[in-house]
C-alpha cells in the first residue's frame, strides 16, 4: 500500500483483515478436533444413551457436527476479547494511554 501501510482487502482495517484470518484458523482447528472426537468414538463404539439401535458411526457424525458448529461462533469473539484487552493492558504499563489530558 501506499505510504507504508498494510494493503488491507476494500476498505477492511487490518483487525478485520486479522480477524478473517482468525477466523479460517480457527475453522480448521475444530473441523480438526471433531475429527478426532469422531474417530475416537467410533473406534470405541459410541452408542446414544437415549436410542442405542442407532449406529456407532452415526451417532459421532452427529456429535462431531454438533461439535463443529458450536465451537466456531464461540471461540472467535473470545479470542478477540482476550487479545485486545491484554493489548489494551500492555499499552497501560508502558504509559501508551491517559485517561485525563
Amino acid at each position: 500500500g501506499m505510504c507504508g501501510l498494510p494493503d488491507t482487502k476494500a476498505g477492511w482495517s487490518p483487525l478485520q483483515v486479522n480477524l478473517e484470518a482468525l477466523a479460517v484458523k480457527l475453522g480448521y482447528m475444530a473441523i480438526g478436533v471433531c475429527l478426532v472426537v469422531f474417530a475416537v468414538g467410533a473406534i470405541m463404539g459410541t452408542k446414544d444413551p437415549e436410542n442405542p439401535d442407532t449406529p456407532s458411526w452415526l451417532f459421532m457424525v452427529l456429535v462431531a457436527v454438533t461439535l463443529t458448529v458450536a465451537a466456531i461462533p464461540e471461540g472467535l469473539p473470545l479470542c478477540v476479547t482476550i487479545a485486545l484487552s491484554s493489548g489494551c493492558s500492555s499499552m497501560v504499563e508502558e504509559n501508551v494511554l491517559m485517561r485525563k489530558i
